[in-house]
C-alpha cells in the first residue's frame, strides 16, 4: 500500500483552529460590553483602565452578571435533546455498515439508525 502524505490543513492548523473556536467568542462578548448603548463606545472607564475599578467597569458596560449571559432553559433545553439523541442511538434498531479502509488498514464500524430516529 502507498504511503499517504500528511494532510494540508488551514487557518494555521490545529492551533489556528483551537484560536477561532476559544478565542472569537471572548473577542465578540468584549467588542458588545466594551461598545454599548449604555456609555458609548469605548465606555469611559476602559480608556483609563490605570484609575477605573471593576466597579466602575461593570457599571459602565452594563454587566448583567454571569446569571445574565446563561438562559438555564436553553441550556436544559439542548441537554435534554443531547440525552433523547444518545437514548434513540442506543435503543432504535440500526444497520451497522462497515467504513472504508483506513491507513492504518481497519474499518471502523458505522450504525446507520437516522430514518427511525426522524419517524
Amino acid at each position: 500500500m502507498a504511503k499517504h502524505k500528511s494532510p494540508e490543513y488551514e487557518f494555521f492548523g490545529i492551533p489556528g483552529v483551537a484560536a477561532i473556536s476559544f478565542v472569537l467568542p471572548v473577542l465578540c462578548y468584549v467588542l458588545a460590553f466594551s461598545c454599548n448603548d449604555i456609555s458609548g463606545c469605548p465606555a469611559p472607564s476602559l480608556l483609563h483602565p490605570s484609575t477605573s475599578t471593576l466597579d466602575d467597569i461593570k457599571k459602565d458596560v452594563g454587566w448583567p452578571g454571569w446569571s445574565g449571559l446563561i438562559n438555564t432553559n436553553a441550556a436544559l433545553a439542548t441537554l435534554g435533546y443531547y440525552a433523547l439523541s444518545f437514548f434513540l442511538w442506543v435503543a432504535l434498531p440500526a444497520e451497522e455498515v462497515q467504513g472504508t479502509v483506513l491507513r492504518n488498514g481497519k474499518r471502523v464500524t458505522y450504525r446507520f439508525n437516522g430514518m427511525t430516529r426522524r419517524v
